[in-house]
């Protein structure tokens, strides 16, 4: 199970790379990239009542598009869920 930001430049082919190890591994997999989603898209600090971690959130104002995406995010989550429900549940 991968999911990841196609903006985010640190880890730009890697789900690619992920997506072709397992496929040649024979490992059941769901691997996505999300185009307009950058690094820690999942993380939405402010509605949960949280802050960001200070690093987090001076790269965040540095690297515009770095933080929580909804559309990806809510995707990713629904994707998680169904993998898990799949390959988890007894």
């Amino acid at each position: 199970m991968g999911s990841y930001g196609g903006r985010d430049r640190s880890l730009r082919g890697a789900a690619g790379r992920l997506d072709r190890a397992l496929t040649a591994a024979g490992v059941e997999h769901d691997v996505k990239e999300y185009p307009g989603a950058g690094h820690m898209f999942l993380n939405d600090y402010e509605r949960s009542g949280d802050k960001a971690p200070p690093l987090l959130a001076v790269m965040g104002k540095l690297t515009p598009g770095m933080g929580y995406h909804e559309e990806s995010a809510r995707d990713a989550r629904r994707r998680i869920i169904a993998f898990f429900d799949a390959h988890l549940k007894a």
